[in-house]
């Protein structure tokens, strides 16, 4: 992206005058990136950097921001390492307070001195007033801080020891500055259920090593295994999975984007030959190298070549795998419509005997402890985010928010996944506070991953009877023998939820999804409350289910 000019910068600021401070604010922030909202949220995607950095080394938040208490607190011990959130200049450092301006990521052409924010209840400081810093420099310690009552004399914040951290605006340019209301969204994280063809299975691949995660993605994109291992087959002829991976180069070796464009040889896990055939249509879209250089990136790159969608539609071969019923002719059939290498035409060229021999190596590898594909092609769903994979667990955390706090219960609160699949696989928005209905989160789940299409749509009750009576499940009224196993049913009095295994934002400990009736939309959470004692929850686990790979 080029530099952002004065002259443009002036005119945001001129537009962002006429409104409210919290629009300020997320106009300013797409301002800083150079981008438009749709390229910023993609970029920020790509990249997997949200707006702001943690300000310490505890990614959660303990304090929420209130209207007695506007900012975010985070509870962390005495001493704890406290880190500036963005680049800027520091205008203020006390005994306790830091205060940081933000700059522009462009700020040799430009700084924006329009938002700033605060550190309080420090108990060191590290910088000086005036000191430049970037986002992630340690700019002191944590103390002991008390943010008072509210105007019931109920306590507002954290007390003892934690770091207060809010967010300031000077809206109209004149050094009056007002603290921007709650932010939508959570700016130390990324959203990846948003921001125009970001993908809800980027960063969600599973596997243990690139052939397993091509394999497992495929699966969970609507294709069978045996098509599954036969597009993986080829790939592993054409560059071992490799991302970085040169046509001529030797395995390991990784060539970035800006090295290859230019050459006529093929490049990534199909050889996209010349290399910038898919490299340049891709930064077109603004993708980072780094991004377009990932496995993640190129796998939906390919299926949605597959799909028929633009800019290298190749409907033809998709339509001809998805038509294969065998390992070997899936093998074949994408080295013959999409690989299209010398002598392809030939259906008894030796290069065919590699790709299947491939082929078959992965589906006996990989086959038995991936998402299942529902039997037989014709069985394949489709529809991204693991529908008809049969794979309760992924489906689950594709629909649900990997952290919790998402408290509400309308539509635009839940991930917009799971809006879709409640209308195409529940009864959408009909009942009570239908995003938030724990029971019809379950069932939309167990329709759309296809593991159980006669799961009934709604109501904890109704479901328990039919868990014990349907004879598709076992279940324990404590913690099953060996553990507890993602995808594993819990259900008790007036609710019920998904155990998911590890899973979510880094440091959440999470290993749960549910939601909560009048409470919250689908979200990460913890399996509690389970048999035994005065537990509440009995576990139901789906006889023969598929199990997650590793």
């Amino acid at each position: 992206m080029g530099k952002i000019s004065p002259a443009q910068l002036l005119g945001a600021i001129g537009l962002v005058l006429l409104l409210p401070l919290v629009i300020v604010l997320l106009m300013l922030l797409s301002v800083l990136g150079g981008l438009d909202s749709a390229e910023a949220q993609c970029a920020q995607h790509a990249q997997d950097e949200p707006m702001m950095g943690w300000p310490t080394d505890r990614h959660q938040i303990d304090g929420e921001w209130s209207f007695f208490h506007q900012g975010y607190d985070f509870k962390v011990d005495e001493d704890a390492k406290v880190y500036a959130s963005h680049d800027g200049n520091v205008v203020a450092a006390s005994a306790h307070e830091v205060r940081i301006r933000m700059a522009s990521k462009n700020g040799d052409t430009v700084t924006l001195e329009s938002v700033e924010t605060r550190y309080k209840y420090l108990k060191t400081v590290s910088v000086a007033n005036g000191a430049q810093v970037k986002r992630g420099d340690v700019i002191g310690t944590a103390g002991v801080g008390n943010e008072g009552t509210d105007g019931q004399g109920a306590p507002v914040g954290l007390a003892g020891v934690h770091l207060h951290w809010e967010m300031w605006a000077d809206q109209e340019n004149n050094n009056k500055w007002s603290i921007v209301p709650k932010p939508e969204e959570n700016l130390f994280e990324v959203d990846t259920s948003k921001g125009g063809g970001c993908s809800c299975v980027d960063g969600n691949l599973s596997g243990a090593n690139n052939q397993q995660k091509a394999f497992n993605f495929f699966v969970q994109n609507g294709y069978s295994k045996e098509q599954a291992a036969g597009i993986v087959g080829n790939m592993i002829s054409e560059s071992s999975v490799e991302p970085g991976r040169l046509q001529g180069t030797s395995p390991g070796t990784v060539s970035m984007p800006n090295a290859v464009v230019n050459s006529s040889l093929g490049w990534g896990i199909v050889q996209w030959t010349p290399a910038g055939k898919m490299i340049n249509p891709s930064r077109d879209a603004g993708v980072p190298d780094e991004k377009i250089a990932s496995l993640g990136y190129q796998l939906e790159f390919l299926v949605k070549q597959l799909n028929g969608d633009p800019p290298l539609a190749e409907a033809a071969a998709g339509r001809a795998i998805k038509g294969a019923t065998s390992v070997e002719d899936a093998a074949y059939q994408f080295g013959h419509m999409f690989e299209r290498f010398a002598g392809s035409e030939n259906p008894n060229h030796e290069r065919y005997a590699e790709r299947k021999a491939n082929a078959r190596h992965v589906f006996d590898q990989f086959a038995g402890s991936a998402p299942a594909g529902g039997g037989d092609a014709a069985a394949s769903t489709g529809g991204g985010c693991g529908a008809g994979s049969g794979n309760i667990a992924e489906v689950a955390k594709n629909l649900a928010w990997p952290e919790d706090g998402h408290d509400g219960v309308a539509a635009s609160i839940a991930k917009k996944e799971y809006v879709d699949a409640m209308e195409k696989y529940n009864d959408g928005s009909s009942g009570i506070d239908p995003y938030s209905d724990c029971g019809r989160f379950v069932a939309t789940v167990m329709h759309m991953s296809g593991a159980d299409k006669d799961y009934p749509n709604v109501g904890t009750d109704v479901q328990r009877t039919y868990l014990e009576g349907s004879g598709k499940y076992d279940w324990w009224h404590g913690e099953p023998p060996g553990g507890m196993k993602p995808g594993d049913i819990l259900n008790g009095p007036g609710h019920t939820y998904l155990y998911v295994g590890p899973w979510g934002k880094e440091g959440g400990g999470y290993n749960s999804a549910s939601a909560s009736l009048h409470g919250h939309v689908p979200e990460a959470g913890y399996l509690y409350d389970v048999g035994g004692g005065s537990g509440n929850f009995t576990v139901y686990r789906l006889k023969n289910a598929p199990q997650p790979a590793s």
